[in-house]
């Protein structure tokens, strides 16, 4: 990568972070130092009495203000409303899905914990298959690349190599060394 290039990156790296750092000093939650839920009354514990009240509370968010929990987790006053709704609900003979369709009716679609799979939401789902395709593809093109680097590199150094010569073969100096070293081991058990 050429050094203008990998200055580039930088430079968009730092932009990027600085607009991020920007966007995150001027949200309300931060100017006012109210993390979501602040002050909220929440109390109690969640009293679940079936496996179908868990799949129902557990499939739903509350809404209040609550940091994106679910029914089956959230102990604030709507919460505990929402809870006895959907039990009053389920008492009534409606099944889970039909209760859930409602729900989003009313609270709107980002009230259910996992989106459904259906429409345009279907995208949500393709999404991370698509980023991993992606991402394979990125991975294969980088190996192959330094792949043909190397061998690139492996054939300039050949080329380079005095004709003649032969990688691995044995030549004068590499038998000069073997004697000095064994000379040096007559010696070192002479000493010894």
């Amino acid at each position: 990568m050429s050094r203008t290039r990998r200055l580039l990156q930088g430079i968009t790296l730092l932009v990027a972070g600085a607009l991020a750092l920007v966007v995150l000093l001027r949200s309300p939650e931060f100017a006012h130092g109210q993390q979501l839920g602040e002050g909220m009354q929440r109390t109690g514990v969640v009293g679940i009495a079936n496996d179908i009240e868990r799949k129902l509370f557990w499939s739903l968010i509350c809404t209040c203000g609550c940091p994106r929990e679910t029914l089956g987790t959230c102990t604030c006053g709507t919460a505990h409303e929402r809870r006895d709704q959907l039990r009053a609900a389920l008492a009534s003979g409606l099944s889970i899905e039909a209760i859930q369709a409602a729900y989003a009716e009313r609270y709107g679609p980002e009230a259910l914990a996992v989106p459904p799979n259906k429409g345009s939401q279907r995208l949500l789902y393709l999404f991370p298959l698509g980023a991993i395709v992606v991402g394979a593809g990125i991975v294969i093109a980088t190996l192959r690349r330094w792949k043909r680097r190397s061998d690139e590199a492996g054939a300039a150094g050949e080329q380079r190599s005095p004709k003649g010569v032969v990688p691995g073969a044995r030549d004068d100096y590499d038998d000069k060394l073997d004697e000095e070293l064994k000379s040096l081991d007559r010696e070192d058990r002479e000493d010894r």
